[in-house]
């Protein structure tokens, strides 16, 4: 089992936080990294963009290959794609039919259930693939109401963080002549908990690191995310270039009940406590043309993107808890769209000398309808709007430049630099009753980022060497200012910087074995701004960039010897080290550095296997995730403990 939290480290500066649920996490690239509905590490699964960060935490299965891009990627990928971009890749049908079953269980009564089947329906012509999952596990953590407002002594003891998740994907492909080929994808997952973790946290860093399977709850919730993606790829293979086109359509729909965030939360939408809120709809549509021809001396990528969304962001739709049947009513509808032109063109001016120019164009239109603090409540079961929704838009365009320049030294290795932009969308504070001089809106944010590097393989490929340098220049952060009593609005507070350097290697010095190593400093600060906080401007220049350790180091080793014509047994043992770094704004909470060792050894004939594994085996503490703004207190979440079990798995 791979999940993308298992990158941090893997992956030079990478980190993966989780407040809780997957559908709610933070991924940071080189620092660059933010908690809110639009990521600034954009994650693709086979070629659909998730677009909003209630997208995440697919449990997925078959997967092919995951790769990680460092740094901006917007002139290719667009919006939020500042930090970087995960792609991930399923395995597709093909004219082999083939199947596997998985059945892993271990601690904390985790049972996780995969199978899958690709086969030709008409051989060379038309192909199809199904697999699924099921896994469910209970949480790490027991309830305490100590120190809550609770005085129901029956959820003493109570466990709480377990989750059931079942999630499913079917490829139809389809070759219609042996130039043009479709494929349809469904991925479809629901996520379930009546012990919930979602929002919810330790007091503080210091409970969470001292006794991280305690938690504090006056109430223990409920939460149900569902996530249909829908996409049909085609591709046209011309003499000497492709098209593509890429059509997808994305719902996601939750419903939470009892959230102690502090305070009690519910979803609310219009007529009950704790109900499902209305699908968040996305509709998207790209056009792509790039050369094909390897021979030539000019290559080519060029498109065209649009979106459509329609979205119900959780946190702004609420039912807050008064008193009993007593409740403020939060609600937000937004509708946004996006349209962009982009283009990126190499040409090899010698054997050993290649340039590139890439530039995209992004215009975004977004509304929201919301209420304000007071203007809805339901009390008794009667929903009572005491003053009308308000509607505001506004409007953003990025220009978004890339250029590059790599060398070949030999044939085995080049140097490059680059210069690329990126950018974060812009947005509108669904808050009501701001002050006058404040912005509804608030603008994109902007980075510039310059690298040098080095690339090769040698020793008759048995090794892979990478080296990059690089300086990000962040301009324009959205962060919330409080800008009068209990009003907290998003506005663009100021810059920061990160710089680095990054090595990785891949070894294979004898037959059966194969060595990993990846190893990053980052040296990242905010420059000179400050935050309001209750009257009081708060200064931040000079703070550490928050969730960008100093350092992070990777090592792995996997040997697998074949002991007879069938028999093979594997050993596999990872070391990761993420050095200290604070998670707020404030550089006021500290998670000190921390190491994880994960070990699989197995056995598999010829087509079968059993493998024994062990997750963070030395029961390292660590946080999850902590708080972003040490302002309004220093919520924190303690990382799984140990985890150990056995997988066994059939293919044929």
């Amino acid at each position: 089992m791979v999940t993308i939290s298992d990158l941090s480290g893997r992956v030079p500066n990478y980190l993966y936080q989780e407040l809780g649920v997957g559908f709610q996490a933070l991924q940071s690239i080189r620092g660059i990294q933010v908690f809110s509905e639009n990521p600034a590490v954009s994650t693709y699964i086979d070629d659909v963009n998730l677009l909003d960060i209630l997208a995440g935490g697919f449990a997925l299965t078959d997967v092919e290959r995951i790769e990680v891009l460092h740094g901006p990627q917007s002139t290719l990928f667009g919006r939020n794609a500042m930090g970087g971009v995960v792609t991930i890749f399923t395995k597709q049908p093909s004219n082999k039919t083939t199947g596997f079953v998985e059945l892993e269980n271990g601690n904390f009564a985790l049972q996780r259930y995969t199978a899958g089947f690709k086969t030709p329906i008409i051989k060379d012509k038309l192909f199809f693939g199904i697999n699924g999952l099921f896994q469910k596990r209970e949480g790490f953590m027991k309830n305490d109401i100590t120190g809550t407002s609770s005085t129901d002594v029956r959820l003493n003891g109570r466990t709480v963080g377990g989750e059931e998740n079942t999630y499913g994907n079917a490829f139809l492909k389809w070759l219609v002549t042996d130039k043009f080929s479709l494929t349809a994808n469904v991925k479809t997952q629901k996520d379930f908990s009546n012990e919930s973790v979602f929002f919810v946290s330790q007091a503080n860093e210091t409970a969470a690191l001292e006794n991280p399977t305690v938690i504090n709850l006056s109430r223990i919730g409920r939460h149900q995310r569902k996530i249909t993606n829908y996409s049909v790829t085609g591709k046209y293979k011309a003499k000497n270039f492709d098209l593509i086109s890429i059509s997808s359509f994305q719902q996601i729909s939750l419903s939470f009940r009892d959230i102690d965030f502090p305070g009690i939360y519910h979803s609310f939408s219009s007529s009950a406590i704790g109900e499902e809120l209305p699908p968040q709809e996305v509709l998207s549509q790209e056009f792509r043309i790039n050369s094909t021809n390897k021979e030539s001396k000019l290559q080519y990528v060029a498109g065209l993107f649009g979106f459509k969304q329609v979205g119900y962001e959780p946190s702004t739709n609420l039912a807050f808890e008064n008193a009993p049947n007593n409740f403020s009513i939060f609600r937000n509808r937004s509708n946004n769209s996006g349209y962009a032109a982009f283009g990126e063109v190499s040409y090899k001016v010698s054997e050993k000398l290649k340039i590139t120019a890439g530039a995209r164009y992004d215009i975004e239109e977004r509304e929201a309808t919301f209420n304000g603090f007071g203007d809805a409540v339901f009390v008794n079961g009667v929903f009572t709007q005491l003053n009308p929704d308000q509607t505001k838009s506004a409007s953003f365009n990025a220009f978004s430049p890339k250029a590059a320049i790599v060398y070949n030294l030999s044939k085995n290795a080049n140097a490059y630099a680059t210069y690329t932009r990126g950018f974060r969308a812009g947005g509108i504070n669904a808050q009501g009753g701001l002050p006058v001089g404040v912005r509804q809106d608030f603008d994109p944010e902007y980075s510039n980022n310059f690298e040098v590097g080095y690339k090769s393989t040698f020793w008759n490929n048995r090794i892979h060497f990478n080296l990059a340098t690089y300086l990000i220049n962040w301009k324009d952060l959205q962060f919330f200012n409080n800008v009068a009593p209990f009003t907290f609005v998003r506005e663009n507070v100021g810059d920061a910087y990160s710089k680095g350097i990054e090595v990785e290697a891949n070894v294979i010095p004898v037959k059966g074995l194969q060595l990993d190593f990846a190893y990053a400093i980052n040296d990242a600060a905010y420059e000179d701004f400050s935050l309001l906080r209750f009257g009081n401007a708060v200064p931040i220049g000079g703070n550490t960039l928050a969730n960008a350790p100093k350092t992070t180091f990777f090592t792995a080793a996997e040997y697998t010897i074949q002991t007879s014509e069938n028999v093979n047994l594997l050993f596999r043992a990872e070391f990761r080290n993420i050095g200290g770094y604070y998670t707020d704004i404030q550089n006021s909470l500290y998670q000190p550095t921390y190491q994880v060792v994960n070990t699989r050894f197995g056995l598999s004939y010829p087509n079968y296997g059993i493998f024994l594994w062990t997750r963070n085996l030395t029961n390292a503490n660590y946080l999850a995730f902590g708080a972003a703004d040490t302002s309004f207190g220093r919520r924190s979440l303690a990382a799984m403990p140990a985890q150990l079990g056995i997988t066994l798995t059939a293919r044929f």
